[in-house]
């Protein structure tokens, strides 16, 4: 029946009065029927492409390998050093989140010929949100970390343990599951009879979109806010102790000249972590915003700004470029972390060159002679 439908609707191109041609087919019976690389292949005719940009393949394979293999080697590096600390097991847990992102990245695209377009966008929407939300909730939880670590040290110190991290962990994936995969349980314009202007591409409802949007908001907010708060607290001490020890006052914190390179190395890499999470995550919200602009406007007033390649863009970023840079970020920025994988790496490439040249054994007769 879909090669049927398929070959009738090849080379036409929806009307430009029902709006772009996503849209068109959401509206319509045909996304009950459709698969969304056969809608897709239709509307490639009227520019919309999301997932067929050039090279598109060898990128996404590129960068999944890398992405894995950084976060690979920082669990291995976490569960090698067996530390105790909270923040180690936090950035394990960055770390798997962004292995979950790659391999969602990879699924979506292997489903675009294996589920109906009304199923895949439902899918699109509630799969991209869950890893989005996963990180950000390590961000966050990597963040409340860092800033009470600083601002009470010796309450943290004292008191949170594996326990409350792993505590805040579960609750942070059992929830992400909860509300992304709500479209799944109902939270759907078929489910609750919304109509087709208040969904997003025949979907999900409108509200979900808004919901996730506030949610991403307050994550950005809370994470920027509580590292630049740590930021501030290191520059002030790192003042009040060049100030101390230079005028020799009582009062002042004094901090010998390892505490003051060790402070000023994580001052830097909190504006490093504030800049690069700015730049990742407002373009996220850029693109929630776009959602909602089409859901409570229409499509024609965005196909001025090239909404195609703001998606493909977005989902490159989210989904393949996040994965690489966070392991560079927060992880191997530990000096103990980078130092046991490096040892690591180094003695396993030493036995694969025994084993693959092995060393030649000298008889003892030349030894003799």
């Amino acid at each position: 029946m879909e090669r049927n439908i398929s070959d009738a609707t090849t080379g036409f191109a929806p009307p430009n009065a029902t709006g772009p041609c996503l849209e068109w087919f959401a509206e319509n019976a045909l996304s009950e029927n459709l698969t969304f690389e056969t809608v897709r292949t239709i509307c490639a005719i009227s520019g919309w492409a999301p997932f067929g940009f050039p090279g598109r393949k060898s990128v996404t394979i590129v960068l999944s390998v890398i992405g894995m293999l950084l976060n690979s080697l920082v669990v291995f590096g976490v569960a090698k050093l067996q530390q105790n600390k909270p923040l180690y097991y936090l950035i394990a847990n960055l770390a798997v989140t962004d292995i979950v992102t790659n391999i969602v990245g990879n699924v979506m695209l292997e489903l675009t010929e294996a589920v109906t377009y009304r199923m895949f966008m439902v899918f699109l929407v509630t799969v991209v949100h869950f890893p989005v939300i996963l990180s950000l909730t390590g961000l966050v939880l990597l963040s409340v970390d860092r800033y009470v670590s600083v601002q009470h040290p010796i309450f943290y110190h004292g008191t949170v343990g594996r326990g409350h991290v792993l505590v805040a962990v579960a609750g942070a994936w059992v929830s992400a599951a909860l509300l992304c995969f709500s479209p799944m349980m109902g939270w759907n314009c078929k489910g609750t009879n919304t109509s087709n202007d208040r969904c997003f591409l025949g979907a999900v409802e409108g509200s979900y979109i808004v919901f996730m949007t506030v949610l991403c908001a307050t994550g950005v907010v809370v994470v920027v806010s509580t590292n630049a708060r740590v930021f501030v607290t290191l520059r002030r001490r790192l003042n009040i102790s060049a100030y101390g020890n230079n005028h020799q006052q009582v009062g002042c914190v004094h901090m010998n000249q390892q505490h003051i390179i060790s402070a000023s190395k994580k001052a830097r890499s909190v504006l490093v972590i504030i800049v690069v999470f700015l730049i990742t995550w407002l373009l996220f919200l850029w693109w929630q915003v776009t959602i909602l602009v089409t859901i409570y406007n229409t499509w024609d007033s965005l196909m001025g700004i090239g909404v195609n390649l703001q998606f493909r863009f977005v989902f490159l970023v989210v989904f393949w470029l996040a994965p690489i840079v966070n392991p560079l970020v927060y992880a191997f920025r530990l000096p103990a972390l980078r130092r046991v994988v490096s040892n690591s790496l180094r003695n396993g490439a030493v036995r694969l060159w025994r084993r693959l040249v092995p060393p030649q054994q000298v008889h003892p007769a030349a030894i003799q002679m």
